[in-house]
Formats: structure tokens, C-alpha cells, sequence
């Protein structure tokens, strides 16, 4: 019961914070797999200002989400994934 409440204590907090970036929210949520909780995920990480990031690929370098060849000569090369946004 104790956690259930702290738990919707903490859903509003969020909601409470996510109200002015509403718009910000939904475009996010258009992208395929992206729901509520993911978008406030990418906003709290990344912040609602893009232009910090010159090109998508950038930022999802940043984000550790860019998809990578670690295959040469049909060999597989051992790799440490980067730490990135991860939902």
C-alpha cells in the first residue's frame, strides 16, 4: 500500500513537470515504440532543446542508440556497447 502511494505520488511530480512540454511529449510519442514514460525519459536526459545536436545522427550517437557494424571478414569483433538511453 506504502509504495502503491508513493508510487502515484511520484506519477503526478512527473506529470506535474512534464506539463510544459506537453507538445514536446506528443511529438515524441509519434514515434514508433515511444510512449509517455520513454518520452519523459528522452526529455529529462536530453532536454527539449535540439539544436544542440547538429544532425538525428548525432544525437543518437549521443544516445548510444546508433546501430554499428562489429563484423569484418565475416568475423564477429567482441564490443562494449556504449552507456546510453536505454528504456
Amino acid at each position: 500500500m506504502f509504495l502503491e502511494e508513493s508510487i502515484r505520488t511520484l506519477d503526478q511530480e512527473i506529470e506535474k513537470y512534464l506539463e510544459p512540454y506537453k507538445e514536446e511529449v506528443q511529438l515524441l510519442q509519434s514515434v514508433p515504440g515511444v510512449n509517455k514514460q520513454t518520452a519523459a525519459i528522452l526529455l529529462a536526459e536530453m532536454g527539449p532543446d535540439m539544436s544542440q545536436f547538429p544532425t538525428a545522427a548525432h544525437l543518437a550517437s549521443w544516445a548510444g542508440v546508433c546501430p554499428g557494424n562489429h563484423e569484418s571478414a565475416g568475423k564477429k569483433k567482441p564490443f562494449e556497447p556504449r552507456r546510453g538511453i536505454h528504456t
